[in-house]
């Protein structure tokens, strides 16, 4: 099974970096609640369900990053045959807190209509999986839901209560679908097993966020970068790969193409 991404260049969803509870002092929504609802909701529910169950959508897949403190990232768009993005799944986990799982971001004419967090979320007095939803007119935050559980799978057999609206941003899987900002594709050397070459690439800093890409020919610059790494370590490369998945369950990330920019 080989899911292949294209170079892709994502632009105009604005956003921030972290996701952040506040208060909406515009809507009558903002104290916690035993009721989850608002006039419209079954709408935007419904636009939700229609694109998580389109299997006509074309996915676009970004690299699998580590960070030296042990935390990954990686994030999936989900394009129409017009290549309008509407929809990004980031998953995630922070080596600092523990936490992990994944953020969904869903668009509509290229704001954020609805975002998904399911996590664990470990700050809390008792570890709990967590399931976040919130509600966007115009790409702001005005409603958000949640549900928790000891384990994910009880998630879906729990209610939703309406909490303070949490805006979560989608900037940080941006930054990792177009390989910018921490998750930057520049030269890093070479690694493997004697049998296996790997290309290394990342931000230019001694700790952040790296990705192995398996190198099986040397085409393109792949021989310029070889014949004098040290004098092309931080150099921002062009990063064409595909992702194959042997019959073991096993996901590879293999180089097509490597251009130097610079």
């Amino acid at each position: 099974m080989k899911v292949i991404l294209p170079l892709i260049v994502l632009a105009g969803m604005l956003a921030f970096s972290a996701c952040t509870s506040k208060t909406n002092s515009d809507e009558v929504i903002g104290a916690e609640s035993s009721i989850s609802h608002f006039d419209g909701k079954e709408e935007i529910d419904g636009k939700i369900l229609a694109i998580d169950t389109n299997s006509a959508l074309i996915v676009a897949n970004s690299l699998s990053y580590t960070h030296t403190n042990g935390s990954t990232e990686e994030a999936s768009a989900f394009l129409t045959e017009k290549e309008e993005i509407i929809k990004i799944e980031e998953k995630f986990s922070d080596s600092k807190t523990g936490n992990f799982g994944k953020r969904l971001f869903y668009f509509e004419k290229g704001k954020r209509l609805a975002t998904k967090e399911i996590y664990q979320d470990n700050l809390r007095s008792t570890p709990q999986f967590v399931e976040r939803v919130s509600y966007y007119k115009n790409d702001k935050v005005f409603f958000t839901e949640e549900r928790t559980a000891e384990f994910e799978e009880q998630l879906e057999m729990n209610l939703f209560s309406m909490v303070k609206t949490s805006d979560c941003p989608s900037k940080n899987a941006m930054q990792i679908l177009n390989q910018e900002g921490p998750f930057a594709t520049t030269f890093q050397g070479f690694g493997g097993n004697g049998t296996i070459e790997i290309l290394i690439v990342g931000e230019n800093k001694e700790e952040g966020f790296t990705s192995g890409i398996t190198v099986q020919h040397n085409e393109g610059d792949i021989g310029k970068l070889k014949a004098n790494q040290r004098a092309y370590v931080g150099i921002p490369l062009e990063v064409q790969f595909e992702r194959v998945i042997d019959n073991q369950g096993f996901e590879f990330q293999i180089l097509l193409a490597a251009k130097i920019l610079k």
